[in-house]
C-alpha cells in the first residue's frame, strides 16, 4: 500500500472506529498499526481527541470543498516548485484535509437531524446506541409548579414579585420587574438538571449560571437584602454579576463559597466525597465547617467530609470547567473517575466485572460524540464493555 493510500486508510479506519462500525479485521488492522512506532500512537490520539475539532467542524460543514481545494490548487506557487517536490506537498496537504474531513464526518454523524442520507444499516445503529446528554431541565416554580425546559421549549411567566421568566435558546433568564414582595419574604425557584442533561440560566442580577448533569439549583427570582444566596447540589460553573455591597453566596451540603463577582467552579455533588471549588479570575472565600480560606485565580479548595481544606495550585483549570466547554478532558485520571463523569453524561450505571482496571487515562473527547465512540477509543487501552440497556459492564 503506498503512504498515500495508508494515511487515507488510516483515517478511514478512525472514523469507523469512532462511528462503531468498523470491522473486527479492520479492528485488527488498526490496531497493528498503531504498535507499529510510537509516531502512530502519538497521530491516533491527536485524531481522536475530538475538542479541538469543534471550529473545524463547522467549518467544513459550511464550505464547498471542491471549490475550496481548486481555490488553494490556484494559490500555490506552482512555477518556484519542481514537478515531482510540488506533487508530494499536494498529496500531503489533501491527505491532512481528508484526514480531517473524515474524522469530521464522522462526528457529524452523531448530530441529530444528520441521518436523512445514512443507510438503514447505520440507521439502525444511531438509534440503538446510548445517546450523549442534551440540553434539559425541569423549572420548579415559587406555587410548586413544574415547567420541563426542553426541546426549544419557550416560556414567559411571571412570579408573583413581578419577575418575569423567559425561555430562549435554551436559555432560562430572570428580569426583575421591580415589584416589592413585602411580608411575604423571597420567592424561590428550582432548577434540576437530570442525569444526561445540562442547561444554562441568567438570575435578576444578571449572574450567568452553567449547570451540569445531576445537579439542582435554588435561589430567589430576585434579591434584596444584604446578600446573594443559592443552594447548589452537583456542579455548576458561576459567572457572578459584580455587587460589592450584596456578596454572592453559594451554599452546599459541605461548604459556603462567597464572592462580590468572580468566574468559578463548584463540584459537589452528593456521591462524591470531596467539594471542589475552583477559581477562574477574582477572589473567592471558602468556608466548611472547620475552617475558612480565600483562594486565588488558579488555585482549588477541596473539603472532605469533615470539613478539611486543602487548598492545591497545581491543577489543570481548563481540565476543572472542560464539562461547561462541551468536552471530557482527563489528565492521568483513573477508570472509575472516568466513568463516573461518563455516566451522569450519558444517564447510564456502571458496573465492574471482577476487579477494577487500574489503567489512568489522560486526553479529551468531545461530549458530543455517542457512548460507543467513548468506548471504542477505551477499548484499545484493553477494556471491555458490555452493554445491557442503560447498564454498562466493564472488564479488563
Amino acid at each position: 500500500m503506498e503512504k498515500n493510500e495508508r494515511e487515507f486508510y488510516v483515517a478511514e479506519l478512525i472514523s469507523k472506529l469512532l462511528k462503531g462500525n468498523i470491522s473486527p479485521e479492520e479492528d485488527i488492522w488498526l490496531k497493528n498499526w498503531i504498535n507499529e512506532r510510537p509516531e502512530n500512537q502519538a497521530q491516533f490520539e491527536k485524531l481522536t481527541d475530538a475538542g479541538s475539532l469543534e471550529n473545524k467542524l463547522s467549518f467544513w460543514n459550511k464550505i464547498d470543498n471542491d471549490k475550496a481545494w481548486n481555490e488553494l490548487l490556484r494559490k500555490l506557487p506552482e512555477a518556484e516548485l519542481e514537478p515531482q517536490k510540488r506533487f508530494n506537498y499536494l498529496s500531503l496537504l489533501k491527505c491532512a484535509a481528508i484526514a480531517i474531513m473524515v474524522l469530521g464526518i464522522s462526528i457529524l454523524l452523531y448530530r441529530e437531524n444528520k441521518s436523512s442520507t445514512k443507510t438503514d444499516h447505520n440507521k439502525s445503529i444511531v438509534q440503538n446506541s446510548i445517546r450523549p446528554g442534551s440540553n434539559q431541565a425541569m423549572l420548579i416554580l415559587g406555587n410548586g409548579q413544574t415547567v420541563a425546559l426542553k426541546n426549544h421549549t419557550q416560556i414567559s411567566i411571571n412570579e408573583d414579585d413581578g419577575t418575569t421568566l423567559s425561555n430562549k435558546n435554551e436559555i432560562l433568564a430572570y428580569k426583575h420587574g421591580g415589584k416589592t414582595n413585602a411580608g411575604h419574604g423571597l420567592i424561590y425557584n428550582t432548577i434540576v438538571v437530570p442525569r444526561g442533561g445540562e442547561y444554562q440560566l441568567v438570575l435578576a442580577d444578571g449572574s450567568r449560571i452553567w449547570m451540569n448533569s445531576s445537579s439542582s439549583l435554588r435561589y430567589p427570582t430576585s434579591f434584596s437584602g444584604s446578600e446573594r444566596r443559592v443552594y447548589l447540589s452537583g456542579e455548576a460553573y458561576f459567572e457572578v454579576a459584580k455587587n460589592a455591597r450584596m456578596p454572592f453566596i453559594v451554599k452546599t451540603d459541605k461548604a459556603e463559597v462567597k464572592v462580590l463577582g468572580t468566574h468559578f467552579n463548584v463540584k459537589a455533588y452528593g456521591d462524591e466525597e470531596l467539594c471542589k471549588t475552583t477559581l477562574l479570575e477574582g477572589a473567592v472565600r471558602v468556608q466548611s465547617s472547620a475552617m475558612i480560606n480565600e483562594i486565588k485565580p488558579g488555585q482549588q479548595a477541596v473539603i472532605n467530609s469533615q470539613g478539611q481544606q486543602k487548598i492545591t495550585s497545581d491543577i489543570n483549570v481548563e481540565e476543572e470547567v472542560a464539562w461547561k466547554n462541551g468536552l471530557f478532558m482527563f489528565t492521568k485520571a483513573d477508570i472509575k473517575d472516568v466513568m463516573q463523569q461518563v455516566s451522569r453524561w450519558y444517564d447510564i450505571e456502571v458496573v465492574y466485572e471482577g476487579k477494577v482496571p487500574d489503567l489512568q487515562f489522560s486526553g479529551q473527547l468531545s461530549r458530543k460524540v455517542d457512548f460507543s465512540g467513548f468506548t471504542n477509543i477505551l477499548k484499545y487501552a484493553g477494556l471491555n464493555f458490555t452493554i445491557k440497556g442503560k447498564t454498562v459492564i466493564v472488564a479488563k
